[in-house]
């Protein structure tokens, strides 16, 4: 049985571009080849192999790391409005660990289901820049077009917020954002409430430098609660980011304060 290959970060490393990936869950034994995502990509406006290592002629060279040898088993550089991005994990080479998984949304993934991931990262040259919203939204739309047209893919995993995503409902939030609607938070955040009440984030910092928390007195109606999040990081993500508070008002007529909470690493939202 081949080994998986480890591409994370070390903890903290929220900017890396290991951490800025998304992997594609398979059944074991179900990833996809060369051939497969070849296929795929046909179905992707603008989407093309730019590099594929296992058609490059002659022998590596002796000084270059086994790392890489290794890596390339399972690689595929693609591209996408000229931005390349690495694809890892194919089939026959090694598969990718699975990744963390705290928060799930429309699919029944657990942490004893078995399985393999390939991963779709930034490629060196823009890895720097990967939180940056032209990277992101070529990256989610590259991702989201390979999670529709591979046949097999049990679930779309964001490594940032270690969410895990339905293929067909990450999908469509994902062209729906590309289309001039509203962030795909819902997949792209780990929204959850903590034992007071309030509503935490996970994953929002690698875009904006805060996670978000909304006041418990905001979020008895829980519904409304993730509307209202949902809302507030459309607005966030993308913004410059500022220390200044301000103040709202929801559809609803409810004046609410955005109270930045640089200590806490925190975006406050607070009821007036």
């Amino acid at each position: 049985m081949m080994e998986a290959v480890s591409v994370a970060g070390g903890s903290g490393d929220q900017a890396g571009p290991a951490q800025a990936g998304l992997l594609l869950l398979f059944d074991r034994g179900a990833r996809p080849d060369r051939a497969a995502v070849a296929t795929a990509l046909a179905a992707i406006p603008r989407a093309a192999i730019s590099h594929d290592p296992a058609t490059v002629a002659g022998p590596r060279h002796i000084a270059d790391p086994a790392s890489s040898m290794v890596a390339d088993a399972g690689l595929l550089e693609l591209l996408l409005d000229g931005l390349t991005f690495d694809l890892l994990g194919l089939a026959p080479g090694p598969a990718l660990e699975r990744p963390d998984i705290a928060h799930r949304y429309q699919c029944d993934i657990d942490d004893s289901s078995a399985g393999e991931a390939i991963g779709l990262f930034p490629g060196p040259h823009i890895a720097p820049g990967a939180a940056s919203l032209p990277i992101l939204r070529a990256l989610v739309g590259l991702g989201a077009g390979l999670a529709a047209a591979l046949p097999g893919v049990k679930c779309v995993c964001w490594a940032p917020a270690r969410s895990a995503i339905a293929p067909q409902f990450f999908a469509g939030t994902v062209e729906t954002w590309l289309a001039g609607g509203p962030f795909p938070a819902l997949g792209l955040l780990g929204l959850w409430f903590d034992e007071t009440g309030t509503l935490c984030s996970e994953g929002l910092n690698f875009l904006s430098g805060y996670e978000l928390a909304i006041d418990a007195a905001l979020t008895e109606d829980r519904v409304a609660a993730m509307r209202l999040a949902v809302r507030i990081v459309h607005e966030l993500v993308g913004a410059e980011p500022s220390n200044l508070r301000h103040e709202f008002v929801t559809e609803g007529g409810v004046r609410l304060a955005l109270e930045p909470d640089p200590c806490a690493g925190l975006v406050r939202i607070r009821p007036l």
